[in-house]
């Protein structure tokens, strides 16, 4: 009974949405950022911020419905609910390339 247990809890946990945190930043290139100014790659990196966050948000709310769903009514079927998991591997990865190329073209002009 126990080891059925066990394996609907992990069901349950390996169907959920990621933890934003633990996404990892995909790859982007730096080309839409190497002749843009600095103040408005600053503003990029802002707005970029935002966005992220908002994602955060999303992301951590789909990954609480799936836990409902997955303890409350069916092991698993917190998988079939969406997730911002590509939308912030994206953001983490430009919100990189903009760090990269502000610290290497802007911070030595300020």
């Amino acid at each position: 009974m126990k080891s059925i247990i066990l394996a609907l809890v992990l069901v349950s946990l390996v169907s959920c949405a990621a933890r934003p945190s633990s996404i990892q930043p995909a790859a982007v290139s730096k080309i839409p950022y190497v002749n843009m100014s600095c103040s408005n790659l600053e503003m990029q990196m802002t707005q970029e911020l935002s966005k992220l966050e908002s994602l955060t948000g999303e992301q951590l709310s789909a990954r609480n419905w799936d836990i409902a769903l997955n303890i409350l009514i069916l092991p698993g079927l917190g998988a079939a609910t969406g997730d911002s998991e590509d939308e912030i591997a994206q953001s983490k990865g430009r919100m990189i390339v903009m760090a990269d190329e502000y610290s290497t073209r802007c911070s030595v002009q300020e």
